[in-house]
């Protein structure tokens, strides 16, 4: 199967897979199934496949388009229609964070986001994954003059023992948030997928969202490369 791709065929149809493999189309829709299923192969948004992060060995041949939002934008769709919340994809960036991707709560009462907004690391359940994961980020640059909370240390080893951070009204009063690292292809935790929303809401289903969102956390890190 994987035979089929090559530096130039790096991304295939369902037909040309069937044709490299001169087997019937039925039989090669069951075994591309099987395999985008495990993570090996990921089907892009134009239904072409190409070889996942997850065959390091192969890695050269995965194209430069499958970047963190093809493969995470199935799994935050299925996460919003889950929770019905805002989900969003956000990169570490220095001593900030900025958000790659939103997928809004279709509810009127809605935690809103944009693409490109940049946010300090200081605040809110994104920042503090960020700081638990990624332990060489410089504190006294983050927090400034007032330095970071005294309990922060405490906090992030619980964060990073639990394997996701909630925060209330630390960025925007009344609203609540989950977050999660994921991790890349190259072992970093440069990544965060959150859930955000009216603080009743999130704090009241805080269990059940938390363990959906680390499950989905890990579903973006396997096909992303971990």
């Amino acid at each position: 199967m994987f035979d089929c791709f090559d530096s130039n065929s790096m991304q295939l149809t369902l037909h040309e897979i069937s044709q490299k493999l001169e087997l019937p189309k039925s039989t090669t829709f069951r075994l591309v199934n099987t395999l985008v299923e495990l993570g090996y192969l990921f089907q892009l948004s134009d239904q072409r496949y190409c070889i996942s992060f997850k065959l390091l060995r192969l890695s050269s041949l995965v194209p430069s388009v499958l970047d963190i939002r093809e493969v995470a934008g199935p799994v935050i769709r299925e996460l919003r229609d889950q929770t019905r919340e805002t989900i969003s994809i956000s990169i570490l960036n220095g001593i900030e964070r900025i958000v790659l991707d939103v997928i809004e709560s279709r509810s009127t009462l809605k935690s809103i986001s944009s693409i490109g907004e940049t946010v300090g690391l200081q605040t809110g359940s994104v920042g503090r994954v960020f700081l638990a994961f990624n332990p060489t980020l410089p504190l006294d640059e983050i927090f400034g003059e007032e330095g970071p909370p005294p309990t922060l240390e405490e906090e992030l080893e619980q964060i990073r023992s639990q394997g996701y951070a909630c925060s209330t009204g630390d960025r925007v009063p009344g609203s609540a948030g989950i977050a999660a690292p994921i991790l890349d292809k190259h072992n970093a935790w440069t990544h965060c997928i959150s859930i955000a929303g009216p603080e009743g809401r999130v704090v009241e289903s805080q269990e059940e969202f938390s363990k959906l969102l680390v499950a989905s956390a890990k579903r973006i890190s396997d096909r992303f490369g971990a």
